[in-house]
């Protein structure tokens, strides 16, 4: 079974392809938009911080990382 039929990839997914779509959010709007638990999307930040694909900005504003764009898995892309 590939890496992205699970539950966490489909997750820190759709918080990339959210991020892509509005450029920056806090926890609170991602939970909003994703339907999902704010401590749970911020969980999935924090994984995603530490990869490097997204970074933490004042005011608590999570943005992708400059080189994250490139990386969006191919079906967000199209």
């Amino acid at each position: 079974m590939p890496d992205s039929d699970t539950p966490a990839q489909h997750q820190t997914d759709a918080i990339l392809e959210a991020l892509a779509d509005s450029r920056s959010a806090t926890t609170a709007e991602l939970a909003t938009t994703l339907e999902t638990h704010p401590m749970t999307v911020e969980r999935y930040c924090r994984m995603l911080q530490r990869d490097g694909r997204i970074r933490r900005c004042t005011g608590g504003m999570y943005t992708l990382a400059e080189t994250s764009a490139e990386r969006l898995p191919t079906r967000l892309a199209d």
